[in-house]
């Protein structure tokens, strides 16, 4: 059996440890030069993609740096922009079953990203680069009943891989 004082000790570096992170979110924004972003909305390059997708995947980085930087959203030229188009959309059958069904689905996004940095001129900072995610879902599920919330998971997976890109240089 535990002494009494080594239980306390012991939870409470369990609970020290646990709640300690490290953050490096904006770790590679300079505020004193950038203040400024500019997004064009994202086409739709992709066939079976819904029309709405590049738009809503817009608004999502639009919001994501919004609610994560200090910079300020402007409709043209900000000191740093981003556009780019979703390039593929396709869903793809997995995990054959010996009675010849599937038992799982894939839905796998791909976007690409163009990011520049209008206050360096001489495009050492820019990047254009694929960023593709997938979700898994069941094969007796019907993919329109599912489609809105496989999309919501890729594109947080997506936004996290762009922002980090942007603005962590990860």
């Amino acid at each position: 059996m535990m002494p009494k004082n080594l239980f306390f000790i012991f939870v409470f570096l369990c609970m020290t440890v646990q709640s300690c992170t490290v953050s490096f979110i904006n770790a590679g924004i300079d505020y004193s030069v950038l203040k400024t972003f500019s997004l064009q909305q994202f086409d739709v390059k992709a066939e079976n993609a819904p029309p709405n997708s590049g738009q809503t995947f817009s608004e999502l980085l639009k919001d994501k740096i919004i609610n994560n930087t200090r910079l300020a959203y402007q409709s043209e030229e900000g000191d740093l922009d981003f556009n780019g188009y979703l390039s593929a959309y396709t869903i793809k059958a997995l995990a054959p079953q010996p009675d010849q069904t599937v038992a799982f689905q894939r839905l796998t996004i791909n976007i690409q990203v163009v990011f520049k940095n209008n206050k360096i001129k001489d495009g050492s900072k820019d990047w254009s680069q694929k960023f593709s995610r997938f979700a898994n879902f069941s094969s007796e599920e019907d993919l329109a009943s599912v489609e809105e919330a496989l999309i919501q998971d890729i594109y947080d997976q997506i936004l996290n891989d762009v922002f980090n890109q942007a603005f962590s240089g990860w």
